[in-house]
């Protein structure tokens, strides 16, 4: 019985897996530019797909738009789409938030432009609409500047 707790009490010391004598120096292998699943996967390098995503936050920031409608179904939000283009002269999005589509209409940074937008949709005859903050398209406010 003693020698069975004297191995079991030694028996751990020598039994673990320790990396003391590897060199990492001797590696030779080049460092993998990205997981060759997710490349088979995707089709493309995730890397780049990292760096679009940079690049979305560098060409939007966040400021307000007014939301001039919600439904869930996707036609009925891309029919009012094209009701609204016809009339307003501003840029108009269709936002997916699960479950509902949402229209959204301009580009403000200032809460107070998104405002003045707003009472004037509403002085024509729309209603239940509302400022929403979003991101918007740096992009389209630097053209419309110029």
């Amino acid at each position: 019985m003693k020698f069975l707790i004297l191995i079991l009490l030694i028996f751990p010391l020598y039994s673990q897996d320790s990396l003391f004598w590897f060199d990492m120096r001797q590696v030779r292998d080049p460092i993998p530019s990205t997981p060759k699943v997710l490349d088979a996967i995707y089709g493309t390098s995730q890397l780049k797909i990292l760096d679009s995503l940079k690049n979305i936050n560098k060409t939007t920031r966040t400021g307000y738009r007014v939301q001039v409608y919600e439904t869930s179904s996707v036609e009925m939000a891309n029919k009012i789409l094209k009701k609204f283009k016809s009339v307003l002269d501003d840029s108009l999005y269709v936002i997916f938030e699960a479950p509902l589509y949402k229209v959204h209409y301009g580009n403000y940074i200032d809460k107070n432009d998104a405002e003045k937008s707003k009472t004037k949709l509403v002085n024509k005859g729309y209603k239940n609409i509302w400022v929403v903050k979003s991101r918007i398209d740096q992009n389209y406010l630097l053209r419309k500047d110029s």
